[in-house]
């Protein structure tokens, strides 16, 4: 193979898929696709090596080790102990896993049993040696592998993890928090590389159920007007249909999903056009749910055993495979990424702490995909508890120390950090109501972000800090990412994220619902969140335990209630949950920024929202509803379908607009680099540091 640099695509190849029709027009799409846009594409068949013997006394595996050219940004602390992924691109690490996922420990050796009822996996591996093979690919623009074996060895044999996606075929449904037995290899790979490539949104949502935080790009593996030079699928003259019987292909068999479609595909394009075909998940993903079905034999009653619902299936167009490879290569870190290091210099280390790094996880890893940063987060076990022999080194090692939210970690940053070292600490909203920001040496603080525009004034006022070092930033809002298609209807549903605690303002919801459906019932409310009693501080409290009980009973009983209120299990799908909301809600008491109303705006979702302090600076005035009657007659407005969609246009030019995740990065790579200025010139048109007259 020749030499590949940044103007090459690698397709790495499963030796183990068949030679059928399916595979070959797969691989002759990825082809003909990423050469359209100007790149050489080259295959490469790539196996693991055969297992070696280990001589071991014990029964713990051997796990997994990526090297140094692994990741764009560590995770470690918390997550070493207990039992996470890895995300590093200079050293070994691991990170937390969220809700139900299966947690992958990564370690030289694992030494003894994994952990009861932790759900502990060991990957094992035979070594963790570079291939000098896929060592070759480490300047390639992407490399596209079929399985994730290949995509972890590309990853450990030098190529940067951003530049690595796996092409990964979901065997079926899965709902958040249900245990599946095919996702073990997804959820290793899935934080270790850039992402993965889904055939449909159906997949790309059942990825991102089963494998965890992960980045998905949609790019249809067979195209309906694309002829493959290998078997003749699509062309002109279509060749005769493969049968299709009850059972088209086992679950987990993925050349058998792509010779199903390509017989789906030529059948469609014959004279008689399709045929019934029996249900399967693969199946519906091309066909959709209004697909030719064979009537199953399970209704003796006579009925209609099949009602068509829901929306058809996305088309499978060589126009959609150029769409989604366009969105992968927008997803790849830009060729010259960052700023050149000088005069031999490392790139500057930027180390993060603390406790609850929801709001950073994202950011960092953006901001760790750059090669004039070198990041590292240190995710506390609680908001005062330091990883031991961890957190030292790391605040020792780092040049600028960044403290998420400011509470303990903040303080301790503050009374440690050396005169060579810069500190950044981002405050959100509730600590200013705590004690921990007046313990904080704010004369060893650099710059201080905060997250909402109405939250610097009250740091200046309240806790008196310079104005100087006040910064604002938002919080960091993937908007491409969340803006899917939204499904047929979505208009008529209200969508929550929180409801705890109750300063959310759950109760209201359900006002403005039962308002809703006294004048139109195809209303209803959609709820993802953490329940009251998951939330111990809240729960403590008798005022919280009465209030989500009343709430809940009121769901029960009031007529306008039951049944319009859905609880979906908590997950990290955002993206694809946000395809069911057509208004999403932020009626609470108090926020900063409200990363729930963000990215439901931003995935087309028309806003309505109280007027809690600061939410006019940070969303706009017209946005805002005064009154409850006033939400209800704007909401009513939408059930007209272009009123709703002009709405939710608008509102995600908003969200792009005033909380722009390309500007929220540069911001911060200013920090980095010392650029305080230059950090507050990129929102300041929305930070109004002068009261109010």
């Amino acid at each position: 193979m020749q030499p590949v640099g940044t103007s090459s695509v690698i397709l790495l190849r499963d030796p183990d898929w068949p030679s059928r029709p399916g595979v070959c027009c797969w691989r002759a799409s990825v082809h003909d696709v990423f050469s359209g846009f100007g790149f050489d594409v080259h295959q490469l068949t790539w196996a693991p090596p055969a297992p070696a013997l280990v001589e071991s006394n014990t029964s713990a595996p051997i796990a997994r080790v990526p090297t140094v050219a692994g990741v764009a940004v560590r995770f470690v602390g918390r997550a070493a102990r207990a039992g996470a992924f890895a995300a590093a691109r200079r050293a070994r690490a691991t990170a937390r896993r969220f809700g139900h996922e299966v947690d992958v420990q990564v370690s030289r050796r694992r030494v003894g049993a994994p952990t009861a009822g932790r759900g502990h996996v060991a990957v094992t591996r035979p070594t963790s040696a570079p291939d000098p093979q896929l060592a070759a690919l480490a300047g390639a623009r992407l490399v596209l592998a079929e399985s994730p074996a290949a995509a972890l060895a590309a990853v450990d044999s030098g190529v940067p993890a951003a530049s690595v996606w796996l092409f990964a075929v979901p065997s079926e449904r899965a709902a958040a928090g249900e245990p599946v037995t095919w996702a073990g290899p997804l959820r290793e790979a899935a934080p270790l590389i850039g992402g993965l490539v889904a055939d449909s949104l159906d997949a790309a949502g059942v990825l991102e159920r089963v494998a965890g935080p992960v980045r998905t790009v949609v790019i249809p593996p067979l195209a309906s007007d694309r002829a493959c030079p290998t078997c003749g699928g699509s062309s002109d003259t279509p060749r005769a249909a493969e049968p299709l019987g009850d059972e088209d292909v086992a679950p987990t068999d993925v050349p058998g999903h792509l010779a199903l479609w390509r017989a789906l595909l030529d059948q469609a394009a014959s004279a008689e056009g399709p045929r019934p075909t029996a249900y399967t998940y693969p199946v519906q993903r091309l066909r959709g749910e209004r697909g030719p079905w064979v009537a199953p034999l399970l209704d003796s009653w006579g009925g209609e055993p099949h009602p068509r619902t829901g929306d058809p299936a996305q088309e499978w167009t060589a126009a959609a495979q150029e769409a989604g490879a366009r969105q992968l290569l927008a997803a790849l870190p830009p060729v010259e990424q960052g700023e050149r290091p000088k005069d031999g210099t490392s790139p500057v280390r930027v180390r993060v702490f603390g406790f609850d790094m929801k709001f950073m996880r994202d950011l960092a890893i953006r901001l760790g995909e750059r090669s004039d940063l070198d990041v590292a987060v240190d995710e506390w076990r609680t908001a005062g508890a330091k990883n031991p022999n961890i957190t030292e080194n790391l605040a020792r090692s780092g040049q600028v120390l960044v403290a998420e939210w400011a509470r303990p970690n903040a303080i301790w940053l503050s009374e440690t950090k050396r005169p060579d070292q810069r500190l950044v600490v981002r405050l959100h909203r509730f600590e200013i109501d705590s004690a921990y920001p007046a313990k904080i040496q704010i004369d060893a603080v650099d710059a201080v972000v905060y997250v909402g525009p109405y939250m610097g004034r009250r740091i200046r006022d309240e806790l008196g800090w310079p104005v100087d070092k006040l910064v604002y930033v938002p919080n960091f809002v993937d908007a491409a990412a969340l803006d899917r298609p939204k499904y047929d209807g979505a208009r008529f549903t209200l969508g929550m994220v929180g409801i705890t605690p109750s300063l959310k303002r759950f109760d209201l919801a359900l006002d403005l619902l039962a308002a809703l459906r006294r004048e139109d019932p195809r209303f209803h409310l959609l709820v993802r969140s953490q329940m009251g009693w998951a939330h111990k501080p809240s729960w403590e409290r008798p005022e919280e335990r009465h209030d989500t009980q009343r709430s809940l009973e009121r769901i029960e009983k009031d007529p306008l209630l039951r049944g319009a209120v859905v609880f979906d299990a908590y997950g990290r799908d955002m993206a694809s949950w946000y395809r069911k909301v057509g208004h999403i809600l932020s009626l609470s008491e108090v926020e900063s920024f409200h990363a729930g109303l963000a990215e439901g705006m931003a995935s087309g979702a028309v806003p309505v929202i109280r007027a809690w302090a600061g939410a006019a600076e940070a969303y706009g005035e017209e946005s805002l509803s005064g009154s409850l009657d006033d939400a209800v007659a704007r909401v009513l407005e939408d059930a007209d379908l272009a009123t709703w969609e002009r709405r939710s246009t608008r509102a995600k030019v908003e969200v792009r607009r005033r909380f722009d995740p390309d500007q929220v990065v540069a911001a911060w790579v200013d920090l980095a680099h010392g650029r305080t200025e230059e950090a507050r010139a990129r929102f300041a048109s929305f930070a109004d540091l002068a009261p109010r007259p």
